[in-house]
């Protein structure tokens, strides 16, 4: 308990102090970075027509233009803007981290990672078999002396097309947890998001005072991501697209973990559908998806700046992925 005074002591204090100073930015969106999914050296899923890494690519170059034009004021930072891999790395875990380090070395206020679904079958469609009848069938049973002949009814088998149905965009978070990994990004000054860049509070990392800090803002920041998520799943209800939902993640998304700001990964579609993946390589499918997370962003924007975003998110109510 003592130790959550010293806390709720010191933000107070430093509210205080920033107020007479500066004025507090904690509400304030300047910087937004997106990171299109995947590269050329570390594949994501692929459809009949198009890879993963190219198709976020461009959608996430589309979606930094739009914000740009649309807020001149707020940087857009990209974690990639070509095919190859992130800061030059070697291998996935490290791609992953330089993304999730370029996002904290930027303080960013909100972190978009664009992505594409894929289901386990193959893009477009498979052939199956199914039984649609059954003849008489001569086999041998038994070994050695006791093998003898004996009719069995035999499945006749037919061989059919079956077209990959699922599309769908969903949008995944980081679910908060007292020993999430997130906690340390976010407990990094350093490398601490943009709500904090203002911060004149020098803090001991290890401290008591900093974990029940970095916990306070990890519940923030996933609200915030909650609430963001559902936005873009409202766009894109409203556009006419299949919607799957809010997805809570805690093992699996290195970017969301790490990141110490409000972190979304938004699966745009299916690329193992044939029209979906059609839809997500057209200029008009692009444009339509961009524009519906920017209008997401609008609102988002609006609502936490006007200080609501813990309004109007019912977290419990989040799927499990």
């Amino acid at each position: 308990m003592a130790a959550i005074l010293i806390v709720i002591g010191t933000l107070s204090s430093f509210t205080f102090t920033t107020a007479n100073q500066n004025p507090p930015r904690t509400n304030t969106i300047r910087t937004i970075v997106i990171d299109p999914g995947h590269n050329a050296t570390f594949h994501g899923t692929r459809g009949l027509i198009s890879k993963e890494e190219d198709v976020t690519l461009e959608i996430g170059l589309k979606l930094g233009e739009a914000i740009k034009k649309e807020f001149p004021d707020i940087k857009v930072v990209y974690t990639r803007t070509t095919e190859g891999t992130v800061n030059n790395a070697t291998t996935l875990k490290e791609d992953l981290h330089n993304r999730a380090n370029i996002a904290n070395q930027a303080k960013g206020d909100l972190f978009i990672s664009i992505h594409c679904d894929a289901t386990p079958q193959p893009p477009g469609g498979y052939y199956a078999k199914r039984v649609i009848g059954h003849k008489k069938k001569l086999e041998y049973v038994g070994k050695g002396k006791k093998k003898r002949k004996k009719w069995v009814m035999a499945p006749i088998y037919e061989s059919y097309w079956v077209k990959n149905m699922r599309t769908g965009a969903s949008v995944l978070i980081w679910k908060a947890e007292k020993t999430s990994s997130k906690i340390n990004a976010i407990n990094n000054t350093d490398e601490g998001g943009g709500e904090m860049e203002d911060s004149t509070v020098e803090w001991d990392t290890e401290s008591p005072e900093a974990k029940i800090r970095a916990q306070l803002y990890e519940q923030k920041y996933f609200i915030k991501s909650a609430q963001f998520a559902q936005m873009v799943e409202d766009e894109f209800q409203k556009a006419g697209r299949t919607i799957i939902g809010v997805y809570q993640r805690s093992v699996g998304i290195q970017v969301l973990e790490a990141t110490g700001m409000p972190s979304v990964l938004i699966e745009t579609g299916y690329l193992t559908n044939k029209e979906e993946e059609e839809y997500l390589n057209s200029e008009d499918g692009q444009n339509e998806v961009v524009r519906n997370i920017l209008d997401a962003f609008k609102h988002y924007k609006e609502t936490v700046e006007k200080g609501k975003s813990s309004a109007s998110v019912n977290t419990d109510t989040l799927n499990q992925k």
